[in-house]
């Protein structure tokens, strides 16, 4: 098991990619598990989703400019101190409050994860490929 630090740029906007789109699929379960108890909560859940959908689309462009077609295969469990997910199952029911708190640690940490990889990318300026994250995860700063 490798840790963040350890990973190439190409197996970190990998990872990057696979992460946006598990969220989006954590987000659209929350919407589903919503939609008859919180209409609304439900929209705003079907609504990140696709933020996070999006965000996948505009990394993995960045990915096959710089490095292909051929992503690597890594996952979140495939390094050491990265960010973790509670099992979908286990939010299932959950009060609106418990996954709104689990969205919210999720924005957070990936909000860490893209300021620690935009530290260790040589890619700077406009076109560095956190550049599609940056200000969205969270209550984020710009990147560098």
């Amino acid at each position: 098991m490798k840790s963040l630090s350890q990973l190439t740029e190409r197996e970190v906007l990998a990872l990057a990619i696979s992460s946006e789109e598990e969220d989006s699929r954590i987000y659209m379960a929350f919407a589903e598990d919503l939609a008859e108890r919180y209409p609304a909560s439900a929209s705003v859940f079907e609504r990140m989703a696709e933020e996070e959908e999006g965000h996948r689309h505009r990394l993995l462009e960045q990915y096959q400019q710089r490095f292909g077609s051929k992503l690597p295969p890594i996952r979140r469990e495939d390094v050491k101190g990265f960010l973790r997910r509670r099992p979908i199952w286990l939010t299932r029911n959950l009060p609106l409050d418990t996954i709104r708190k689990e969205a919210e640690n999720m924005e957070f940490q990936a909000a860490r994860f893209y300021d620690k990889a935009a530290e260790r990318t040589t890619v700077r300026g406009p076109n560095a490929f956190w550049r599609p994250c940056c200000g969205r995860e969270g209550a984020r700063k710009p990147c560098r």
